[in-house]
């Protein structure tokens, strides 16, 4: 009887938590605008030679003008704004959304761990924010993106719409946002969020944004994934549009449209995948580090989806730190049926950092680094002093040293007069007694190296 009473008193306190959140959703979403519309980065920042300081303006001109895909919302910058807002809440907002100063003050304080804790309805706020904010294109626009097909496409749409609606201008607002944009929404995750291990994540992260160091193991093709659908009705010619927010979607069978039902008709849908919308889709399977694995267990490992400008910016063997929403896959109902209660989950990814730069990626200290490698050309001596600087406290092993340097430096890769090819770079086969630090050496390299195992 007291453990059922535990679970009652649970389930209750959990209940009223959930409502005390939906009861702040108004409130966060003027908030969304706001901070869209009106934050200021930091004096020290370059000021935007349209809109000054207000940072998110000008990267939603940058998405505007298609030099942007992703728009990136720094949660230190939220969190900065938010402690603006609880000293001084802004008048306009009592007065219109009726709440009183201390209530107002109250969800200001819980607005940044709402988003942490259930970052994808928020996700669709800061999208509408940013929608509502998007200025017109100027004269930085970039012709050679796609968007001269796609403004073609969105004009013919509106002519359609128009038609059947007799020229109403609420035809338009049938299109959905997703469509008529071309950039992404994500969260950059607070510099002082919780870097999770893999085996902390359970039940109360789902839905959440965590932060987690992993390692690389595998990574799929980049593949387009139709992110709205639209269909033509070949009997009234109305255009049918449908949103996929999961891994699976199911057609619609007849037209809904209001002329086909006034008709009473079951109107024939044709599929028109020139006017779908499809972002860049990625796979990735990552482990966690060998540092985190308890003595004798066995790494384990979870999907991460990567879509955007995402894709393609990591390789198997990358140490990374990802941040993204702990979410289950979208089952269809066979395979729901089967699983029962259990969940296949995954992270969403908002943000990857790399722990180390790889060789051919910009460096933002590259002057500082070309500056201390002259000082150590002119010194002298520099094959012999980088090969006494990997493991220094390793004594002796000279030659052995100088073998991981050049395996570490490589070389380039030549082309025979005749077309063969001969790669820079070379293999190293470590053998000796047990006890001679062949291990020790090697993982001073793999510290050194941007992408090792």
């Amino acid at each position: 009887m007291a453990t059922n009473a535990t679970r009652e008193s649970v389930a209750k306190n959990a209940l009223v938590i959930a409502r005390e959140a939906a009861g702040r959703f108004a409130q966060h979403k003027e908030l969304c605008k706001k901070f869209i519309q009106g934050f200021e980065a930091a004096r020290h920042t370059q000021p935007d030679f349209k809109f000054g300081r207000r940072k998110y303006k000008a990267l939603l001109q940058r998405a505007a003008n298609h030099h942007l895909e992703t728009v990136h919302v720094d949660l230190n910058d939220l969190e900065a704004f938010l402690q603006q807002e609880i000293q001084d809440p802004d008048p306009l907002m009592l007065e219109s959304l009726q709440v009183p100063k201390v209530q107002l003050q109250q969800s200001i304080e819980f607005m940044l761990a709402d988003i942490e804790e259930n970052a994808l309805r928020y996700m669709k706020y800061f999208y509408e924010a940013c929608d509502a904010a998007l200025p017109d294109r100027d004269a930085n626009f970039n012709p050679q993106s796609s968007a001269l097909a796609r403004d073609a496409v969105h004009q013919w749409r509106e002519r359609q719409l128009a038609q059947q609606s007799g020229g109403q201008p609420a035809a338009a607002a049938s299109i959905p946002v997703r469509l008529k944009n071309n950039f992404d929404v994500r969260f950059k995750p607070r510099d002082a969020a919780k870097v999770l291990k893999m085996r902390e994540l359970s039940a109360s992260k789902v839905g959440a944004l965590v932060k987690l160091d992993c390692v690389v193991a595998r990574a799929s093709q980049v593949k387009p994934k139709v992110e709205v659908v639209t269909y033509h009705c070949e009997i009234c010619g109305a255009e049918i549009f449908q949103s996929v927010e999961s891994e699976r979607y199911t057609p619609p069978k007849e037209c809904p449209s209001q002329r086909c039902r006034d008709n009473k008709q079951a109107g024939k849908l044709r599929h028109n995948i020139r006017t779908c919308k499809f972002v860049k889709y990625q796979e990735i399977r990552v482990q966690e580090m060998s540092s985190h694995v308890p003595v004798g267990g066995v790494p384990r490992s979870i999907n991460v989806v990567l879509s955007g400008d995402l894709t393609r910016t990591v390789l198997p063997g990358d140490a990374v730190t990802v941040t993204g929403v702990y979410t289950p896959y979208q089952l269809p109902w066979f395979l729901a049926r089967a699983n029962g209660t259990m969940q296949e989950m995954f992270i969403d990814a908002h943000n990857i950092t790399k722990h180390k730069n790889g060789y051919n990626e910009q460096d933002q200290d590259a002057q500082t680094t070309l500056r201390k490698v002259g000082e150590a050309w002119e010194k002298g001596n520099l094959y012999e002093n980088c090969a006494k600087s990997i493991a220094p406290e390793i004594f002796g092993h000279l030659d052995v040293k100088k073998a991981l340097l050049l395996v570490l430096i490589g070389a380039f890769k030549k082309t025979m007069q005749d077309g063969m090819k001969i790669r820079g770079d070379i293999h190293c086969l470590m053998m000796g007694d047990p006890g001679v630090a062949k291990s020790q050496l090697l993982k001073q390299v793999v510290n050194i190296a941007p992408r090792s195992v």
